[in-house]
């Protein structure tokens, strides 16, 4: 609720305010009548409810250009997710897809009783340019295609009942040249960053007093916000020092006196701890930082195997009178990047800790929806890297969605991350755009626990530029425990600037290096192979037929050779290791974690770059699992493939796990146990004939059983199941919500026909859109109401509409039974073109 004084106590009681302030307190008394200053910011929600025009129009800034015949759509929003994994994949990635010039226009109202405030728009991300209008009078420009971006608007918004028109003009053209110089970006490149065009993430509406605490929108509005850091933790990193500093922002016309105070609080709302107020004095359209810092105990910390995050609250006051409050989501943890051979390495809270995970696309797409999906999709797929015992994540090229990031702190992944980079360095004004865009990544993104790292190139970069990003992390990020460094510098002149060492598939190692810092393998084991292909002997396909321009022969068992050679490859080299001629690495990244439209080396058969360890649908392959377990720190085993196969299958049974025995059981029999794991984890049976039952691998240490796996041979299909998976919320009716469906064909007794590859008919029914799943190597089955099982599984997605109510998917196959799963549109509040109940 806002909170309320009367004018008469409020100047009465600035007479209680310290008196240190170097003014003259009339002055300040004087500019608390400016105004109404009874309530603190609001942030809401403008995703729903926007017209969008797929080409461009003359005038339709213009707030009464005619747009009922335009197209309602939600953000958020790109108009590339039905171009992507509908073609062949190329060497340029997804080169097909739309290119070109789209109008959003958007209407909504401000309350009267905010005619007094600050008026601020967000979009946390679009690509690649958009000019910006309000009310027909432009606003901005922003055109980088990775950054978040604001604008004031309040010179230019009506209060009251009368209509805001918002619209944006956007260009999403891999060629756009920045409009003032005249100059392309260089990591606008749909090779390694897939153009998925649009207003494609969240967008905001925040009213503020006129004194407030600024935003972390350096592109474009020329703020840093808040930022926050702990040092100086006790032996237990049970008690730091915390320090916070918020830039504030005087939009009055008369100087102010005001305070601020931190309060450190748990996120179900308990304060852990609070600072005292420490006091400033603005004066008019001053911008100035505020610090406050303290000793905080109790302190529990952040880390990837215990991600614990706070809220910092920082609180401004003009006298006794709240005039904003910034909620900021953060942890706390002591970072040390260290080198040398048994000692080096990254130290999270004290403890070495071994980085092992993927390097991932920083678009981050699904089939169906492109790079335009829901906030609990971002964290969905990043839980399922999580699951897999990861606990590293290398985003590609161009800083990584909002929304990822905030996943990775969450789930405790340890986020390396860029700004914006095609390949190799950059010169003259692409530089310049290059190393603006990481002070603004910087800045966003230095109060996430869970990024660690920043990269100033996804190649080498000259020694003037690696000073140059080295000099950006000290001067925006001093404190924050995080570390520059380039993927496989060459200039020797460039190392003293670089706080780690990137290396691609070993490249750029040395123990030079390996002396001054931690050095990560970023991008390994570039091979490449679909879900569908199990083995040779499982039908229908028995063997991958590997295309003259692919450029691998791998199936889902054999794809697991690669991957787990790789990974014992460096693993076995840790830094850690007693060997100093074997002490080297501090954190590995197999490329990538889903399938994605990306450039690939499948160009005959795929639609997509199939390097994933899940498909673009985050269904798992075999290679996940084997990721799994070499990830995993607790004893672990997987048997790669399935247990249904023709009549006189004789084969090798390949089991991975991080165990030093395994022994192998059929129908109960123990067949034969080993100890000498290929790579050090896997282990393989050869000659194993099979025969309907199970077989099961069990996995020992010091001759005790510690885990186990089984598989048992299906029978054939009966039956089609349908299973929903959306957020924990619920299906929102906000244009923009999506819900997954995992479609399976299952035996008599439920289990999934493994070998299932035939099509399936749906059928959607209730207010929602079909947006649907895709084959990998099939070209057109983006949309389609027909899919294809592979390996007796589909997963398909449906997008809400503004209207609630229940929504059912039937899927059908002449001669089993159908299936089908009812979820409900949940109703949202939509007023006046703001969405009152969005989550943040």
């Amino acid at each position: 609720m806002p909170l309320k004084i009367d004018r008469r106590s409020f100047l009465g009681a600035l007479v209680a305010l310290p008196t240190s302030f170097p003014t003259d307190l009339a002055d300040a008394a004087t500019s608390t009548a400016e105004g109404n200053t009874d309530s603190v910011r609001q942030k809401l929600s403008l995703n729903a409810d926007w017209k969008f025009l797929r080409q461009d129009a003359a005038f339709a800034e213009r707030p009464g250009y005619d747009d009922t015949l335009w197209s309602t759509v939600s953000l958020p929003h790109t108009f590339d997710d039905q171009q992507a994994y509908n073609h062949l994949i190329t060497d340029n990635g997804a080169a097909f897809m739309f290119e070109g010039t789209v109008w959003y226009r958007k209407t909504f109202r401000v309350s009267d009783q905010n005619a007094a405030h600050k008026v601020f728009l967000e979009f946390e991300g679009l690509r690649q340019a958009g000019q910006f209008s309000v009310n027909g009078i432009g606003i901005g420009v922003h055109e980088d295609g990775v950054s978040a971006c604001g604008f004031d608007i309040t010179p230019y918004v009506h209060f009251g009942d009368k209509d805001n028109v918002l619209a944006v003009r956007v260009n999403n053209t891999h060629n756009y040249k920045e409009i003032a110089t005249e100059t392309p970006f260089s990591w606008n490149y749909v090779r390694f960053n897939p153009n998925f065009g649009g207003l494609n993430q969240n967008a905001w509406l925040h009213i503020t007093d006129t004194v407030y605490q600024t935003f972390p929108l350096f592109s474009s509005l020329g703020t840093q916000g808040c930022y926050i850091s702990a040092s100086k933790f006790s032996p237990d990193f049970s008690e730091a020092t915390v320090e916070v500093e918020s830039e504030v922002k005087n939009a009055r016309t008369h100087t102010v006196p005001l305070t601020m105070e931190v309060s450190i609080q748990e996120l179900s709302g308990t304060e852990l701890t609070r600072f005292p107020r420490v006091a400033s004095i603005l004066k008019p359209n001053a911008l100035s930082i505020l610090r406050a810092s303290g000793t905080v105990k109790g302190i529990h910390p952040w880390s990837p195997d215990d991600p614990h995050l706070y809220n910092v609250v920082t609180t401004l006051r003009i006298g006794e009178q709240i005039v904003d409050v910034v909620t900021t989501k953060t942890g706390f943890r002591a970072v040390e990047f260290k080198g040398g051979a048994g000692t080096g390495g990254v130290y999270i809270n004290g403890k070495f800790t071994y980085l092992k995970g993927y390097s991932q696309r920083s678009t981050n797409e699904w089939p169906a929806v492109g790079q335009a999906y829901p906030n609990w999709m971002h964290d969905y797929s990043m839980e399922q890297f999580k699951n897999s015992h990861a606990n590293h994540v290398r985003w590609m090229h161009v800083a990584p969605m909002r929304q990822d990031v905030l996943a990775c702190d969450t789930h405790g992944i340890v986020q390396s991350v860029p700004a914006g980079d095609w390949e190799n360095d950059a010169h003259a004004i692409q530089w310049t755009q290059r190393a603006n865009l990481m002070r603004a990544t910087i800045i966003a993104y230095r109060n996430n626990p869970s990024v660690l790292f920043w990269e100033a190139g996804n190649n080498g970069i000259s020694a003037t530029h690696m000073k140059e990003m080295h000099a950006l992390r000290l001067t925006w990020d001093p404190r924050g425990g995080r570390a520059m460094g380039c993927r496989t510098l060459k200039d020797p002149a460039a190392l003293p600037f670089a706080e780690y060492f990137g290396t691609m598939i070993g490249q750029g190692y040395s123990n030079e290096r390996r002396d001054r810092g931690p050095i990560l393998e970023t991008e390994n084991c570039r091979d490449e192979a679909a879900r569908r292909f199990w083995d040779i002997y499982s039908p229908p396909y028995f063997e991958f037929q590997k295309a003259p321009a692919d450029a691998y022969g791998w199936d889902s068992e054999t794809f697991c050779f690669p991957a787990v050679r790789e990974f014992y490859k460096f693993a076995s080299q840790s830094i850690q290791h007693t060997d100093p001629a074997k002490a080297k690495w501090s954190g590995y990244a197999s490329i990538i974690f889903s399938d994605t439209v990306s450039h690939g080396r499948q160009l005959g058969s795929e639609v997509c770059r199939v390097s994933g360890k899940t498909d673009g649908m985050r269904i798992h392959k075999q290679v996940y699992f084997a990721h799994r377990v070499m990830h995993n720190t607790e004893p672990d085993i997987h048997i790669i493939g399935h247990w249904t196969y023709p009549e006189g299958t004789v084969k090798t049974v390949y089991v991975v796990s991080n165990c030093p025995s395994v022994a192998l059981y059929q129908n109960d029999k123990l067949i034969s146990t080993s100890t000498k794991p290929w790579n050090g984890y896997l282990f393989y049976f050869e000659n194993i004939p099979w025969s309907v039952g199970s077989i099961k691998a069990v996995a020992m240490r010091d001759k005790v059983a510690v885990c186990s796996h089984s598989l048992t041979t299906v029978k054939p299909p009966t039956a089609i199941t349908v299973t929903p998976i959306m957020a924990p919320t619920g299906f929102r009716a906000d244009g923009s919500d999506v819900a997954l469906f995992d479609i399976q064909i299952v035996d008599e007794d439920g289990n999934r026909c493994p070998t299932d590859e035939d099509g399936v008919d749906f059928v959607l029914d209730g207010p929602a859109q079909w947006k649907g799943g895709y084959n990998s190597g099939i070209v057109g089955t983006i949309g389609q109401k027909r899919l294809n099982t592979e390996c007796g599984i589909t997963r398909v997605a449906i997008r809400s509409l503004l209207v609630p109510g229940k929504v059912t998917l039937t899927a059908s196959r002449v001669g089993i039974a159908s299936g089908s799963a009812s979820i409900v549109a949940i109703p949202v509040r939509l007023l006046n073109g703001l969405l009152l109940d969005d989550q943040g």
